[in-house]
């Protein structure tokens, strides 16, 4: 396969509004001169945002089956990602919003916390060799049936180091509001500290709300390098690793 292929993962505070995915675009167009680009979104916003998980859960999810809800929650992925590609486009950039059926992530049909059982980069590496930047949904996986499943909360995160398995790649970046890891909530304590780097078991002894478990459990696993930054910062962020 031609360029070196990346991974960008941006959650749902940098995709919030028109202002805020300025910077994500800053940051794929950086990247793109150099590389084919996977990136991975969260939904938009947080809670009570339209399109946030909290949000399309609060309305009536639980009188649906699991199947149903499923479909429900995920659909906060797939606007993200069909906004993002169609804003590119606009662009310029030669981008797809992939659907969740060809995402390769293949689960069990445990709809709200699915076990992956196998990874699928055949339809991915086939249109990277026909676009750019591929847009994808996180938290999304399908079953046997091609069912849409999720990954649990947090759970695009998780979905960016199941990309890098998938493609054979050793890192992932991901961005969020915060540029880095902290020993205590920037937000609140000004004089936080940021760790420039960490190991995976530091990071999970941490129990920190910024990476979800599962993803730095699977990196340690796999042995895939995770760069933590800040979408709004030029910070360089904290890397897990080793």
């Amino acid at each position: 396969m031609f360029m070196e292929v990346k991974i960008l993962k941006f959650g749902g505070t940098s995709l919030r509004n028109e202002a805020t995915r300025k910077y994500v675009y800053k940051h794929i167009f950086h990247d793109v001169e150099s590389f084919k680009l996977i990136v991975v979104v969260s939904a938009m916003g947080r809670y009570p945002d339209a399109y946030a998980t909290d949000t399309l859960l609060s309305m009536g999810s639980d009188k649906l089956s699991s199947s149903e809800r499923a479909s429900l929650v995920s659909m906060g992925e797939q606007l993200s990602a069909l906004r993002v590609c169609s804003e590119l486009l606009e662009m310029g950039v030669k981008a797809y919003a992939l659907p969740f059926q060809e995402c390769g992530i293949v689960t069990d049909n445990n709809y709200d916390y699915a076990k992956v059982i196998k990874l699928d980069n055949k339809e991915i590496k086939s249109k990277l060799d026909e676009y750019d930047v591929i847009v994808v949904g996180g938290f999304i996986g399908i079953n046997a049936s091609k069912e849409v499943t999720t990954l649990g909360r947090g759970g695009s995160d998780y979905s960016a180091v199941l990309f890098a398995k998938m493609m054979g790649l050793s890192s992932v970046s991901i961005y969020t509001d915060v540029d880095g890891v902290y020993d205590l909530d920037p937000k609140i304590h000004e004089f936080a500290v940021k760790y420039d780097v960490l190991t995976y078991d530091e990071m999970l002894n941490m129990k920190s709300r910024v990476l979800h478990e599962r993803c730095v459990t699977f990196a340690k696993e796999n042995h895939i390098t995770i760069f933590l930054k800040g979408t709004f910062s030029s910070s360089s962020g904290t890397m897990i690793e080793g």
